[in-house]
């Protein structure tokens, strides 16, 4: 059983301290235990770099370039910003703008500031004709809002927290959703809920490592090997085998980001 790990921040500091053998063994390690398709998420300039070095370093694995909204304030320009990833994102390895969008649970970053990102990387990635990964926390209405702003862009809500009737709508617009380790906790009703509801088309699967660790490593370093708990989960709640989860979670992935 193959499995494709659409969302992971395998470049994190924390593997290098509380992983043996760092980022590269966590990576080497979790395509032998047949995660044999990752792409490593940028959230900053920094990091989106990062994770075409790592793209490069390994078949099977892939790149996102963005800004998240928790980082917008570390920048003076935003054209300046925009320049840079359009640069990164001629990568060969590049498969996506993100992870971009909106957050507002802390509400430490201004909101208006946040949106001014989130729009100019909505505008680059219709100008790429490139999907883009969602980051939305609290914050369902006004990334629902954005999206409709720009019909030509598609992308992927990434670990989604919405509600079945969200997931709904984001479908008729063309987009996926993406469900991390969440959907294996005992309380998390809502995304167990708005997985029954995707389409089987449209479904995509993440561990968001080494955040939002599975039951029954849950409070534990995630990492992408861990996958293969919300891929069962999944199939549990939809009442089908885990193998055919992984099978069309990988076609699905693999369409999404045009990897052949």
């Amino acid at each position: 059983m193959e499995l494709f790990d659409t969302h992971a921040h395998c470049d994190d500091a924390r593997y290098a301290t509380e992983y043996e053998g760092g980022t590269d063994k966590l990576i080497s390690n979790s395509i032998s235990e047949g995660v044999t398709h990752i792409v490593n998420i940028g959230t900053c300039l920094e990091n989106s770099r990062v994770s075409i070095e790592l793209a490069h370093k390994f078949d099977g694995v892939y790149a996102s370039c963005g800004i998240h909204p928790s980082d917008v304030l570390s920048y003076e320009s935003v054209d300046d910003v925009i320049n840079e990833l359009r640069e990164m994102l001629k990568d060969e390895k590049a498969v996506a703008i993100g992870e971009i969008g909106l957050d507002y649970h802390y509400d430490d970053v201004p909101r208006e500031a946040q949106m001014i990102y989130f729009e100019k990387q909505m505008e680059l990635a219709k100008e790429l004709n490139m999907p883009v990964i969602i980051h939305d926390r609290e914050a369902h209405g006004d990334c629902l809002e954005m999206v409709k702003k720009f019909p030509e862009v598609k992308g992927v809500f990434h670990s989604f927290s919405g509600s079945p009737e969200m997931a709904s709508e984001l479908v008729k617009l063309g987009w996926y959703i993406s469900f991390s380790g969440t959907v294996t906790f005992k309380n998390a009703r809502v995304p167990k809920e708005a997985c029954k509801v995707v389409p089987s088309d449209r479904l995509l699967i993440e561990t968001d490592a080494p955040y939002l660790c599975p039951t029954p490593h849950r409070g534990e370093l995630n990492m992408p090997s861990y996958v293969k708990f919300t891929c069962e989960e999944i199939a549990n709640l939809r009442g089908v085998t885990k193998e055919e989860i992984a099978k069309i979670t990988m076609e699905n992935a693999k369409r999404f980001f045009k990897i052949k």
